[in-house]
């Protein structure tokens, strides 16, 4: 236990000292929201890889492996990396602008409403937004105090507040604060899994016994559960069917692809070739990370064959590493589950407090006049807020973490995936399209959700895209100053007055919000 005390307060130490450091380059807000656009290439490889690889990664995805076999590798290791293949057609396009959005919805009003002093577009995405990334702050607090109490034995209803303290020193520079420890728990993570993974297959004998034993066993996942078919575990659906399967896929991977803090993260790099580079190397350490988790999940069946009752199987890493590695691998690898959490919990927390301070107050009251430094305190005092009542909500855990995230995956890509692909290769799409997508996406995903179908994402994305066409159609062609900074290298004088103007509420826009016959807007400005 010492060894886990002792790893876990180094962690602890350096991790507050690094994000102490990383406010000397918070300057601006553009600094706190996406790092002033000038994020290089290892540290948007590092802030990438930890944000992918979440609590949802290192233990919901070992929990379901342990339970229905190489099913969930088809699930979620390789929907995730096939929504990895997909981000870099974002990067191309979304970081061209020589003044690119610093926020999805922002991004989102540049689009669609450029014009709109407030944009109600633009409320409604962060709204969706703040939604979404509260329950993924949610699920990282339940994985962190699962961890947590499992090497200290304290009650988990009181590890996860010492989980604020993290939020709360890692969210406090913003962008930066969040980019640089982001890289340091990448570089836990992969040494902890890959420690962890050793450990395993020593104490399993390697894989020719874990090859056995899944195809052999029938132990329940649960003691005193229904016992498993025999060799279930092995076959490509596993415990789910093929319909349930190709849903978890499809969620994970398109609607992962569309999701907006990715594609935020694709607007903090300082070149649209970094942006790119920056996915593609995020890929090869993901296969160093997801390769160790997959054995660590399949080699705990045969090391704990069925996981005592009360316990979800979430519980599966903490307690095959601690009962089988040796203390200082036990730590090193369950200080990298604690890594995972805290490095996209600050992340979805940032997302969560510059939604509803920036996207939805200040474009509410968009006339308001007060200093950049002021509304960076006002910002960290929303993430504060947030981050304590995520923290309140995790005391009641919720559905097993991986699902988790597959269900929120699923809702961005139904109400957001028209209105990032379309919207960066088609010229065409407008404003209405946009409402359509996400309006229509959104309401049918929920719907479907509940009513219980098999595939509620394809369901929803079909008739979102029914409704885009025909939305699109039906009205007039968006302005020049919609799309031109995402098609064309070089942007006139007018669009660049509009981007301006979107990025600074002190600018008056009255010389060019009013309609016009010819399009949806026209940019009319004084003589």
């Amino acid at each position: 236990m010492n060894w886990y005390i002792a790893v876990f307060g180094f962690y602890m130490v350096f991790l507050i000292w690094t994000c102490l450091q990383s406010l000397k380059n918070v300057e601006s807000m553009s600094d706190f929201t996406t790092g002033g656009h000038r994020m290089g290439l290892w540290i948007g490889v590092g802030t990438s890889v930890a944000t992918w690889v979440s609590v949802a990664s290192v233990m919901g995805v070992p929990g379901y492996l342990y339970s229905s076999g190489v099913a969930a590798v088809i699930g979620w290791v390789a929907g995730w990396f096939f929504g990895t293949a997909l981000i870099p057609l974002v990067a191309y396009k979304v970081r061209r602008p020589k003044t690119p959005a610093r926020t999805f919805p922002e991004y989102v009003q540049m689009r669609y409403e450029p014009f709109k002093k407030s944009s109600h577009l633009r409320t409604l995405v962060a709204a969706l937004m703040l939604i979404g990334y509260f329950v993924f702050t949610h699920l990282q607090v339940v994985g962190f105090g699962i961890v947590f109490s499992t090497i200290t034995g304290i009650d988990y209803k009181i590890a996860i507040f010492v989980f604020l303290l993290f939020l709360l020193f890692t969210s406090i520079g913003g962008f930066w604060s969040v980019a640089v420890t982001d890289t340091v728990n990448t570089i836990l993570i992969v040494l902890g899994v890959v420690l962890g993974a050793g450990a395993v297959l020593a104490a399993t004998g390697g894989l020719e016994n874990i090859y056995h034993t899944l195809s052999t066993t029938t132990s329940p996942t649960i003691e005193g559960g229904e016992s498993l078919s025999s060799g279930v575990l092995l076959s490509p659906v596993g415990t789910f069917g093929l319909g349930a399967l190709f849903s978890i896929f499809i969620s994970n991977s398109m609607g992962a692809a569309v999701s907006p803090h990715w594609v935020t993260r694709m607007l903090a790099p300082k070149s649209v070739k970094v942006a790119i580079m920056q996915m593609v190397l995020s890929v090869v350490v993901l296969i160093a990370i997801f390769l160790p988790l997959i054995v660590i999940g399949l080699g705990a069946k045969t090391l704990i064959p069925s996981i005592p009752a009360g316990q979800t199987t979430d519980y599966i890493m903490p307690i095959v590493i601690m009962e089988y590695a040796h203390p200082l691998v036990g730590a090193l690898t369950l200080v990298a589950l604690c890594a995972a959490a805290v490095s996209t919990a600050n992340s979805m927390l940032l997302h969560c407090g510059t939604s509803l301070y920036n996207d939805i107050y200040k474009n509410i009251f968009p006339d308001k006049k007060i200093s950049e430094n002021t509304e960076r305190k006002q910002l960290r005092f929303c993430i504060f807020a947030l981050g304590i009542l995520a923290v309140v909500s995790a005391i009641n855990p919720p559905v097993l973490l991986a699902m988790g995230f597959t269900y929120v995956y699923g809702g961005f890509g139904a109400a957001f995936f028209f209105v990032v692909y379309l919207g960066l290769y088609w010229k065409r799409m407008n404003r209405l399209g946009a409402y359509a997508n996400i309006i229509l996406g959104s309401f049918v995903y929920v719907i479907a959700k509940v009513m219980g179908a098999t595939n509620p994402f394809i369901i929803a994305l079909a008739v979102a895209f029914v409704g885009v066409l025909i939305a699109v159609y039906a009205t007039k062609k968006p302005p020049l100053e919609a799309y031109e900074p995402y098609f064309e290298k070089d942007i006139s004088p007018s669009t660049q007055k509009v981007i301006a103007a979107i990025q600074n509420s002190g600018m008056d826009q009255e010389d060019y919000s009013k309609p016009t016959a010819v399009g949806e807007y026209q940019n009319i400005t004084k003589m």
